[in-house]
């Protein structure tokens, strides 16, 4: 099964069969959710299979997967899910593999559907790893303050997806930057940083990475995702998720 199979199968597991857990993760398998700790007591394809199950008779969610960004043993993609109600929200997932089952999972989801439609992997340009990572790490950089940044980081023609809210999206480098001030001068500038090993797939343009941001006032952190696309050596396009909790591990 390649990565963009376990893409769609995690999806479908969610939406009408839990038994494709077994397929999917191994028996160590682990998950961590930004909006509670439902899912932390759940290891492994047995319990993934009861935990889906029971969700399933509370919950009529539909799961579309949506953008893949594939490094082969890790792999995120962002994704929409529509509720009972018909609201739709707009996620990302990012997950570690063991052999080939999933042995770490990462769930965000945001408060609010990006309606603009996705970039298909020609449109993002292709480079290489060491490119695509230097330019994640500049990009914490930006986020952390460095302003002066933002034009050899993003594109002119730039846009931030933020799950926030609107109020929270930026076109360009210009308006990037004047955000990010402006978020630090209303909430305290965070200390945001890289967790684990970013996702980087140099053949689609795609770069995705968890972050812990640790409020520097009193040290409290959460942790959050990006997923971007590259073009040109700098990025284009990103998705921006917040949780609301410390990652586990």
């Amino acid at each position: 099964m390649d990565n963009n199979k376990r893409m769609i199968t995690w999806c479908r597991m969610w939406n009408e069969d839990p038994s494709l857990a077994y397929g999917l993760m191994s028996d160590d398998c682990v998950q961590w959710s930004d909006h509670g700790a439902g899912l932390d007591a759940v290891v492994g394809p047995e319990q993934q299979e009861r935990f889906v199950t029971s969700y399933r008779a509370r919950h009529v969610n539909v799961f579309s997967p949506r953008v893949l960004a594939d490094a082969g043993d890790r792999f995120a993609y962002l994704w929409d899910v529509r509720k009972a109600d018909g609201q739709v929200l707009t996620g990302i997932d990012v997950n570690i593999l063991k052999g080939d089952r999933i042995r770490e999972n990462w769930t965000f989801v945001a408060e609010r559907r990006c309606e603009r439609s996705d970039p298909g992997p020609e449109a993002a340009g292709r480079t290489d790893v060491a490119t695509i990572e230097a330019l994640c790490h500049q990009w914490v950089r930006l986020r952390n303050g460095r302003l002066d940044l933002a034009a050899d980081v993003v594109t002119d023609d730039f846009y931030l997806f933020s799950g926030s809210g609107p109020g929270d999206d930026a076109h360009g480098p210009s308006e990037l930057a004047d955000l990010i001030g402006r978020q630090a001068e209303t909430k305290g500038p965070p200390a945001i940083t890289i967790h684990r090993q970013p996702v980087v797939d140099p053949a689609r343009g795609y770069a995705a990475f968890l972050w812990t941001a640790e409020t520097r006032a009193d040290g409290a952190s959460v942790g959050g995702v990006d997923l971007l696309t590259v073009r040109s050596n700098r990025f284009a396009r990103a998705w921006s998720l917040t949780g609301t909790r410390p990652f586990r591990y």
